[in-house]
């Protein structure tokens, strides 16, 4: 990043401006005694020829001045252009920093609804336990055996968001990503919990 004028230049500057406003103000006094100077005796020959040479003398002050500000001028331009084209390029960095985080924000968004998914058939599945004879055990285990598939995969899908958001230094996805898989794999414990209840042989 480059840094701010140093004050040197802020003072060159300002000095070469005052300077070119004083001598500008002198060439205007110089210009307007030629203008209407007498031309009617030597010594008015001999007056007007100072006064040309100090108009001369002024014109270059003044110009050595100019070339001064516009040196200056061409350093900030310089460091504005510079500055500008650090500042697009952080742009770019940002838009391309957004469409990642919105691309694992998609991802993460749409493991949520399945762990959602998977909440609802655990629930449909803890309330096939409380129907009596309604659902055979059978029944339940393979139920509870294809949630249980499902929630592995998701936590799976899980721990991979996770490691891919760490990888591009997005750590709070990361981190939301490890709590996901995490709540996924205690409740699939849950459920294979529950299945070894209702058959041990075969969970």
């Amino acid at each position: 990043m480059s840094k701010r004028p140093q004050q040197s230049e802020s003072s060159e500057l300002v000095t070469a401006a005052q300077s070119i406003e004083e001598e500008l103000r002198k060439f205007e006094d110089l210009a307007e005694e030629v203008r209407t100077g007498a031309l009617r005796s030597q010594k008015n020959l001999e007056k007007m020829g100072k006064l040309l040479t100090s108009v001369a003398d002024c014109d270059e002050r003044m110009v050595a001045s100019m070339r001064t500000l516009l040196g200056v001028l061409n350093k900030w331009r310089d460091r504005q252009q510079t500055l500008a084209a650090e500042v697009n390029s952080r742009a770019q960095e940002l838009q391309q920093r957004t469409q990642v985080y919105q691309e694992l924000m998609v991802r993460f968004s749409e493991l949520g609804q399945e762990a959602g998914g998977l909440s609802s058939q655990m629930q449909q599945v803890a309330g096939m336990t409380q129907q009596g004879q309604a659902a055979s055990p059978e029944e339940i285990i393979s139920s509870l055996q294809q949630v249980n598939e499902k929630m592995s995969q998701v936590a799976d899908n899980a721990g991979k968001l996770a490691s891919d958001a760490e990888a591009q230094d997005f750590l709070d996805v990361s981190r939301d990503a490890e709590s996901l898989r995490q709540q996924l794999l205690s409740a699939r414990n849950r459920a294979n919990l529950l299945q070894q209840k209702l058959h041990p042989a075969n969970a």
